[in-house]
């Protein structure tokens, strides 16, 4: 038959384990602080993008080239 393990490596074990986890949890609160952070970048671009496909339509829609028609006075 095996030994029973001590209370000394029980607790041992145990307190590897609850670091192990620890790390585990920290390393996943870094991985989603730093993918929040890209998420903004992401965002901040996108809205830019929209803003500039929104211009260009706009542009599309007035159908001149950039110049102010003028009346001309032939008289």
């Amino acid at each position: 038959m095996a030994e029973k393990p001590t209370t000394q490596e029980r607790l041992s074990k145990h307190d590897r384990e609850i670091a192990a986890i620890r790390k585990l949890v920290l390393t996943g609160m870094k991985m989603i602080a730093s993918l929040t952070a890209a998420q903004r970048k992401t965002d901040e671009q996108l809205r830019k993008t929209d803003k500039q496909l929104e211009d260009f339509i706009r542009s599309l829609q007035r159908g001149t080239n950039g110049h102010a028609k003028r009346n001309v006075d032939l008289q």
